[in-house]
């Protein structure tokens, strides 16, 4: 894994609470799916740890593979998605192919039952965090107009993990090993959906 720095280095004095933020839009009118790559830039730079919040959790190969690649080479890569259903019962199914595909690769997943989750974050190494509109799907991606808020500070990185270890208080932890043994029609009820997932 090669280091990146995440913003360039620079002497920011400390009574100065002025925090460097850069706006992200992506939507279909552009041909850059610029937040789908400042994500994966995100996770294949992460040194130690990912953390990501999500109500919705579809993934494109571009994100499966930023995921896997980061767990396997050792970093703690965590993701929470909201255990409720969303009232569309389609992106729901589809969701656990995906969060069974990761965690075969060392990804934890949290399902978070304490209400709807509906927060939209990623935080890296406590350095760089995001926080906008885009859930983690194709959708949101690909079709959706969205926005986020990258946020280059160690202190507001820190106090979104810090929320996000919080929040694993009322987490249950997706086991695959339980997923595996649903049955069958559940399990190919789920992958007929994925079938759908650029359009969920």
């Amino acid at each position: 894994m090669f280091a990146v720095p995440y913003f360039p280095t620079q002497k920011i004095d400390p009574v100065d609470d002025t925090v460097p933020v850069q706006i992200l839009t992506s939507g279909p009118d552009s041909q850059w799916a610029a937040i789908r790559q400042l994500y994966s830039f995100m996770i294949i730079s992460a040194q130690r740890h990912v953390y990501i919040q999500s109500p919705y959790f579809i993934l494109d190969a571009t994100l499966t593979e930023a995921l896997s690649t980061a767990a396997m080479s050792g970093v703690d890569v965590h993701v929470m998605v909201s255990a409720r259903p969303s009232g569309n019962a389609l992106p729901d199914w589809a969701g656990n192919t995906y969060m069974a595909e990761i965690v075969a690769s060392g990804v934890r997943v949290f399902l978070y039952e304490k209400g709807y989750l509906h927060a939209k974050t990623i935080s890296i190494d406590s350095e760089i965090c995001s926080i906008g509109s885009t859930n983690i799907d194709i959708r949101s991606f690909s079709i959706n107009y969205e926005l986020n808020a990258v946020v280059y500070d160690c202190r507001l990185a820190k106090e979104l993990e810090s929320d996000f270890e919080q929040d694993l208080r009322y987490c249950a932890e997706f086991d695959v090993a339980v997923y595996a043994r649903r049955p069958m029609a559940v399990r190919l009820r789920d992958s007929a959906a994925r079938l759908l997932s650029p359009l969920l």
